[in-house]
C-alpha cells in the first residue's frame, strides 16, 4: 500500500484511501513499539521507558486519527452542502414566473390556483389531440383500402366528432389585465392559463368546422362519387391531420402552464413561510425540506403529516393524515 500523507492538501486518492494509509502507518508504528518493548525486557535499557513511549505513541495516533476523521467529515459535509445547493439552484431555474411570486401568497391561494388549473385542464388535452390524430390517420388507411366499405369510414368520422366535442369543453378563456404591481396572483395564474387555452380553442373550432363542413359531406358522398372524389377526401383528411398537429402544439403549451401552476402551488422547498397564515389552507401535496421555514409551532405538525417524496433525497411531501412519528428531512 502506498504511504500517502493524509495531512498534505491535494493528496491523491479518495478519503477512504487516506484513512486506510493512516491506519496502516499507525499499525506499523504500534508493531514497532511492541517489538521494541519486548526486546527491552532483560536487555539493554532504553532511553525512555517502554510504557511511556507506548503511551505517547498511542496519544499521537489518537490525535492523528481524530484530525483525519474531522477533516473527512468536514469534506463530506461540504460536498453534501455543495450537492444540495446545486440541486436547489437547478430547481429554481426550472421554476417559472409564477413560482417567483412571494411564497406566502402562493400558499395562501394555492387551492384557488389549483382549481383554475383543473378547469383549464379537465382531462389530458394533449393525449386527446394525439388520439384525434390517430383517428384521422386510421381514416386515411380505410380510404386507401378499397376492400373496406364506406360505412367504416363514417364510423371513424363520428368517433372523431365525439372526440373533438370532448376537447372543446374548456372554459371560455378570461385574460384580465395583470396589475402593474404584480401582486394579484390569481389574476396572473388565469392570464397565464388563458393564453394557450385561447389558441387551443381557436384551433379546435377551426378543426371542427373543417370536419363538419368538408370531411363529413365528402365521406357521405363517396358511394355516389367518382374516383376523383376519393382524392378530394384524402386531401381534406391530410389538412385535418396538419391542423390537429398544430393543435397538439397548443395543447402541449397549455400542459406546460398547468404544470407551472401546480409547481408554484406545491413546491415550497427552501421557501420562507414564517409569516404565512396556514389555518384553513390545504397543505396536502406540498413539497418542502429542512430549509423551508414554517410559522411558529407549525413545523412539528407538518413533520408528523409528511412522508419522503421519493423523487429527491431530503424532500418531503405533506400527506393527508398525520403520522405517529416525526419524519426528518434527511430521511
Amino acid at each position: 500500500m502506498t504511504d500517502h500523507d493524509p495531512r498534505t492538501p491535494g493528496s491523491e486518492g479518495c478519503c477512504d484511501t487516506m484513512l486506510d494509509a493512516l491506519l496502516a502507518r499507525a499499525h506499523e508504528r504500534l508493531g514497532t513499539a511492541v517489538t521494541d518493548r519486548i526486546a527491552a525486557q532483560g536487555g539493554t535499557p532504553e532511553l525512555r521507558p517502554p510504557d511511556l513511549a507506548l503511551d505517547r505513541l498511542l496519544a499521537a495516533t489518537h490525535r492523528s486519527l481524530g484530525t483525519a476523521v474531522t477533516r473527512r467529515r468536514s469534506r463530506e459535509a461540504r460536498a453534501a452542502l455543495g450537492r444540495r445547493n446545486a440541486a436547489l439552484e437547478a430547481r429554481l431555474e426550472e421554476r417559472g414566473p409564477l413560482s417567483n411570486r412571494p411564497s406566502q401568497v402562493r400558499v395562501k391561494y394555492r387551492q384557488e390556483a389549483l382549481r383554475l388549473a383543473h378547469r383549464y385542464w379537465p382531462a389530458d388535452q394533449a393525449e386527446g389531440m394525439r388520439a384525434a390524430v390517430r383517428l384521422v390517420q386510421h381514416l386515411s388507411d380505410l380510404l386507401e383500402d378499397t376492400t373496406q366499405p364506406v360505412a367504416h369510414a363514417g364510423v371513424v368520422v363520428r368517433q372523431l366528432s365525439g372526440r373533438l366535442r370532448e376537447l372543446t369543453r374548456l372554459p371560455e378563456p378570461k385574460r384580465p389585465p395583470v396589475t402593474l404591481t404584480g401582486l394579484d396572483y390569481l389574476t396572473a395564474v388565469e392570464s397565464a392559463l388563458a393564453e394557450p387555452a385561447e389558441r387551443l380553442l381557436h384551433d379546435l373550432r377551426r378543426i371542427r368546422q373543417l370536419l363538419d363542413e368538408e370531411l363529413e359531406p365528402a365521406i357521405a358522398g363517396l358511394e355516389t362519387s367518382s374516383p376523383a372524389g376519393l382524392f378530394g377526401v384524402d386531401t381534406v383528411a391530410q389538412d385535418l391531420i396538419d391542423d390537429l398537429a398544430q393543435g397538439c402544439d397548443q395543447a402541449d403549451a397549455l400542459a406546460r402552464v398547468v404544470a407551472e401552476v401546480e409547481r408554484a402551488s406545491s413546491d415550497f422547498v427552501g421557501a420562507d413561510l414564517s409569516g404565512a397564515k396556514l389555518d384553513g389552507v390545504l397543505l396536502e401535496g406540498i413539497l418542502w425540506d429542512d430549509t423551508t421555514v414554517w410559522p411558529e409551532n407549525w413545523e412539528t405538525l407538518i413533520r408528523r403529516a409528511s412522508l419522503p417524496s421519493g423523487a429527491e433525497q431530503g424532500v418531503l411531501i405533506v400527506a393527508a393524515e398525520p403520522s405517529d412519528t416525526a419524519v426528518h428531512a434527511q430521511a
